[in-house]
């Protein structure tokens, strides 16, 4: 029975290494992730930070000019105006951070840079400049059309699936291709390489989940607005007050220098581009940042650790229902549950609590969640197709043969 068990086990934890490599969540699964997360950082603490000095975030949301758009007929009009984020004043503060380059570690780039201006050759002279510091994001449509930058830079899709509206993973590759915007600052920060042999995705010989759930150690709630440069808190700078505390020579040299130096910085709109997540709305600059910090956590890798404890989790769960294992239910919860769907559900709440119990150790110890609501629907079809074959009344026969001859 034990080996029937283990065999059934080994089973759905490939189930459940196929269900981790998709790059979405069923709602059962949004829900859990939520309230577990807030339960781990929120309430008991397990919240370590980065260091703020690490990384520079600067908001374009005051950076704004309109330009000709379509009208309903897919033709430009002046009488129709789109807005986007100021093409000079972007290519002004990234002539300032050249000025610094050998300072800066890395340049994020999040505004999506899909229609043409008369400033686009002044700012693709300014990311030249950065070669290899520089990554702009591009978009993948739910239609299948990728948009790319139209100023030539290096650039990689900022795109996932949401589950109910939320942001719980992020895609390292999209179409087993295209490497998302957190897996290549990860290699190029870090020197190493993603690689995808067969199904199986791969860090130095580690497997890796191809979408893991990002852990959200930089939260809205971490930063506050202000401008003062020696700040050492997380922030948000406006990129109009850089510009000018460098015109009006406010900073000197070396201080600037200072500035920027070891710097990530993170540039995007952080009030126009929001996204729901577990801890309510975060822009998608600070995504990216989190997806890229549960690279760096190594929360995307997969541990002989986690494998043998849902081994172990599901060989004892299989033994239960192989056994034909019950637990005396309250007399009152069974009044509760007197209909033929009410006993179907009370049937499963051994299942449920233990699929439960087994997905918050998964997540508190390996920071992976398992789906419990696939897995409860297949452990009743187990349930039922061995109680249906009458193989767990052979089982009993034997015993009780084995206790006579005993005897």
């Amino acid at each position: 029975m034990w080996a029937i068990s283990a065999g059934n086990a080994l089973f759905m934890l490939f189930f459940t290494f196929f269900w981790l490599n998709q790059p979405y969540t069923f709602g059962d699964e949004a829900f859990l992730i939520k309230w577990s997360s807030l339960t781990k950082k929120s309430l008991f603490g397990f919240d370590p930070k980065p260091d703020p000095e690490d990384v520079l975030f600067v908001n374009v949301s005051k950076n704004k000019t309109t330009i000709d758009a379509q009208n309903e007929f897919g033709d430009i009009s002046p009488y129709h105006r789109k807005v986007i984020t100021d093409r000079q004043q972007l290519a002004e503060f990234f002539n300032l951070i050249n000025q610094y380059e050998s300072d800066v570690r890395f340049v994020v780039c999040d505004v999506l840079l899909e229609d043409a201006t008369e400033y686009d050759a002044l700012l693709a002279q300014e990311f030249a400049k950065l070669d290899h510091k520089l990554l702009g994001v591009s978009h993948l449509t739910k239609k299948g059309n990728y948009i790319r930058p139209v100023v030539h830079m290096p650039y990689a899709p900022a795109t996932y699936a949401a589950t109910l509206g939320l942001f719980l993973k992020f895609p390292l590759m999209l179409n087993d291709s295209l490497k998302t915007i957190p897996l290549v600052m990860y290699e190029r920060l870090n020197d190493v390489q993603y690689q995808k042999t067969g199904s199986f995705f791969r860090f130095k010989r580690r497997l890796s989940l191809p979408a893991p759930i990002v852990d959200f150690k930089v939260r809205s709630s971490d930063f506050r607005i202000g401008t003062e440069l020696s700040d050492a808190n997380f922030a948000v700078y406006e990129m109009g007050t850089i510009l000018e505390m460098h015109k009006d020579n406010i900073l000197g040299t070396e201080e600037m220098a200072a500035f920027f130096k070891n710097k990530i910085i993170m540039i995007g709109d952080f009030e126009a581009d929001m996204h729901n997540t577990p801890f309510g709305k975060m822009p998608g600059l600070l995504l990216i940042y989190n997806a890229y910090l549960t690279l760096v956590a190594r929360q995307n890798l997969i541990s002989v650790g986690w494998i043998c404890f849902m081994l172990l989790a599901f060989t004892i769960i299989s033994y239960r229902i192989f056994s034909d294992v019950k637990v005396e239910k309250p007399v009152w919860l069974v009044k509760m549950f007197r209909s033929k769907f009410g006993q179907l559900i009370l049937n499963s709440l051994d299942e449920l609590a233990i699929l439960m119990i087994i997905t918050l150790l998964s997540y508190f110890l390996f920071n992976i969640h398992i789906n419990i609501l696939i897995f409860l629907i297949y452990l009743k079809i187990i349930d039922f197709l061995w109680n249906r074959t009458g193989l767990h009344k052979s089982k009993s026969a034997a015993l009780e043969e084995a206790v006579t001859s005993t005897n």
